[in-house]
């Protein structure tokens, strides 16, 4: 009876959801924003649709509510609605909507393929959709390679003759390729005639893979949608700084999803000690506390070392010209974007800075300190940059700065706030603060906000802290660097040398790096290194790395840090990496009275480990949660340091705590009985 309640239920719901989206009448081959407005007014259908039904429907959606509330209010709504539409998406956001569609707009010939139609509308699909779209493509390419090679004649007898094929097949997969919109693996190498065998066929592997299919192509619907939303004015402090609400909701969910599977898994070592998952993260610099504080204790290194040698500091910001700007910071399109995104401003601002980094270089001149990169309330990145030079050079490099930042579309800089907005300059001033003050709150901003509650955003007038999202989110999904280095030792060093702790080195020179590395003072630290200017190839310690050919699976090497090494000095290597983890399952939950928490049995103290009865009692506990009996059997072959065979490892006893440990099926006992 509830089965047939429930089936009358659901033919309702499908009759009403029918009547909401066919109602007689409906026109065919229109959008869901269409239909709806069609219900709304279906009169003006025709002239809406010249408006609204070459719009994706996911940015369609937000106009189409707003010509639903302007034509519902009290007073002249029709003709305000349509007036909307007319002026506000027929005049302004189409024609910049059209210029950014047409930079992704796919060749004729894409659609007779059999994924064409799907591919062309790449900025709508789903997480299925892509998935589907990614075999399709990968399919599509695999075809066309066995196709290739039976259009070859003879045999390959030669090595000579293999690698030629090879390359061949891929040059001819390549391009295909660049019919859909994307890149080849390794094209950069063919281009530059650099590419190698094994660069040819792994990228062959690669283009023949759905996985690495649908990461490029998610990663291409995920620009491709926010490209858009920047163009019809969805990002802005008027409607959602920075990202749009779409991208942030994302990026928030993203995270959750991240911390759920890190709860879900633990790390094990080759003895079977294991530890979660998530507090290594947490431990780590993924964590934005610690990324934020070792950002900090690097910036103020930098400027104990510019006052020991007394240099100058400067604090300057570069933006990009009008064109890269596609909002006004006080509302209104900008009538010079030219359509461009964050990563083509940021390209921008990066030849800026080789140019005038280059011009710097030239007139003997060394700088170093930290670069910032943040956004504008539209998504167009902008630079602060710290950096220390000598007194005399501090009027050159301004020069040289400000001219290369100017430069560029120079003739729209008429007025001084013109010329300040798009270069400026501010001495540091120890009487004002610290020049570690000048930077720290354009670091905490662009990661978490820290020490900000109350401050407001000079970009949307929103809590600082609130914005940290947002900006993260933009730094995520443009993959732009927030935060760079310029000039000093590296950081990567930094961090292996301190896994040390307080080991001594055999060698003064790389025991003294070591030694401020693991007290956490970066100024000894890139003295010992060689100092805030020094070259990589004079660095007193270097990364080591260890590489494993032919490593994954599409048969390219992999390169992993292993440890460090002098390159003064040979035989020098030191492996800061000693232990393997691997990722493995968390064990079930222990029973509250066993007292354990994750996998490995919490210590036994002197209360709970008293006796020897206690003992056997905690270990009968264990076992019987991990499927034994725990009979007095299994609790002997424990204690006298044997193993019990579990599935594909074991179980021993030892140091008060039953660990799991995968062994070999030869090693059935303590290792130590061998």
């Amino acid at each position: 009876m509830s089965d047939d309640v429930l089936s009358v239920g659901n033919h309702h719901a499908v009759d009403a959801w029918r009547r909401e989206h066919f109602a007689p009448g409906t026109p065919k081959d229109v959008t869901l924003t269409e239909r709806k407005l069609w219900q709304v007014n279906p009169a003006d259908h025709d002239f809406r649709s010249q408006y609204l039904h070459e719009m994706p429907d996911w940015l369609a959606g937000y106009f189409g509510q707003r010509y639903e509330k302007l034509f519902n209010a009290p007073h002249d709504g029709r003709r305000r609605a349509n007036t909307f539409l007319r002026h506000t998406i027929g005049q302004s956001v189409l024609p910049r909507l059209r210029t950014v569609m047409a930079r992704y707009a796919l060749s004729p010939d894409v659609s007779s393929l059999p994924f064409g139609k799907m591919i062309s509308r790449l900025p709508s699909l789903d997480r299925a959709e892509l998935k589907k779209l990614a075999g399709q493509v990968a399919t599509w390419l695999s075809q066309e390679l066995y196709n290739f090679s039976d259009s070859l004649e003879g045999e390959a007898r030669s090595d000579e003759e293999i690698s030629r094929r090879t390359a061949l097949a891929y040059v001819h997969l390549g391009a295909l390729t660049q019919t859909i919109n994307f890149t080849a693996p390794y094209w950069g190498a063919y281009c530059a005639d650099k590419l190698t065998e094994r660069q040819a066929q792994s990228g062959i592997l690669r283009l023949m893979a759905p996985e690495w299919w649908y990461l490029r192509l998610k990663r291409a619907r995920d620009l491709q949608r926010e490209h858009m939303a920047i163009a019809v004015g969805q990002v802005q402090k008027a409607a959602s700084a920075y990202v749009s609400r779409k991208t942030l909701g994302e990026w928030v969910e993203q995270k959750k999803r991240n911390l759920e599977f890190f709860k879900k898994f633990d790390l094990m070592d080759d003895e079977g000690n294991r530890i979660a998952l998530d507090s290594m993260v947490h431990r780590s610099v993924a964590n934005p506390a610690i990324r934020r504080c070792e950002l900090m204790v690097r910036m103020r290194g930098f400027e104990d070392i510019a006052n020991d040698q007394g240099l100058a500091g400067e604090f300057y910001t570069i933006t990009a010209p009008s064109r890269f700007h596609a909002v006004h910071s006080k509302g209104g399109f900008v009538g010079q974007w030219n359509g461009c995104n964050p990563q083509d401003t940021q390209r921008y601002l990066c030849n800026v800075w080789a140019k005038a980094r280059a011009a710097i270089s030239r007139a003997g001149i060394h700088v170093f300190g930290f670069r910032v990169v943040e956004p504008h309330h539209d998504g167009t990145p902008h630079w602060h940059m710290l950096l220390f030079m000598r007194p005399q050079d501090v009027e050159t490099v301004r020069d040289i700065l400000c001219y290369q930042s100017r430069i560029a579309d120079s003739e729209e800089l008429q007025t001084p706030h013109a010329l300040k907005a798009r270069f400026h300059v501010e001495p540091i001033d120890p009487e004002k603060g610290s020049a570690t003050g000048y930077i720290a709150k354009y670091i905490s901003k662009n990661i978490d906000g820290y020490a900000m509650d109350g401050e407001q955003d000079d970009e949307t007038g929103e809590s600082m802290r609130d914005m940290a999202k947002s900006v993260a989110a933009w730094a995520s999904r443009w993959r732009i660097r927030q935060f760079q280095q310029i000039g000093g030792a590296p950081v990567t060093v930094w961090r292996e040398l301190r896994r040390l702790r307080e080991q001594r080195l055999v060698d003064q020179e790389m025991d003294a790096v070591l030694a401020a590395a693991d007290v956490g003072c970066w100024a000894s630290y890139t003295q010992a290194q060689g100092g805030p200017l020094v070259a990589r190839r004079d660095l007193v310690v270097r990364l080591a790395y260890e590489i494993t050919k032919q490593g994954n699976e599409y048969a390219e090497d992999i390169q992993r840090v292993q440890g460090v090494y002098s390159p003064r000095l040979p035989g020098s290597e030191i492996c800061t990496r000693l232990v393997k983890w691997q990722k493995v399952s968390k064990l079930a939950e222990a029973p509250a009275e066993a007292g354990f928490s994750g996998g490995i049995a919490a210590p036994w103290s002197s209360v709970n480990n008293c006796t020897e009865g206690g003992t056997r009692r905690r270990l009968k506990l264990d076992l019987n949660r991990r499927g034994f009996d725990g009979s007095d059997e299994e609790i002997d072959i424990l204690t006298r340091g044997a193993a019990l065979s579990f599935g594909q490892s074991s179980l021993i006893y030892k140091n008060g705590r039953l660990i799991e440990r995968y062994a070999s099926p030869a090693e059935e006992i303590w290792p130590g009985w061998a």
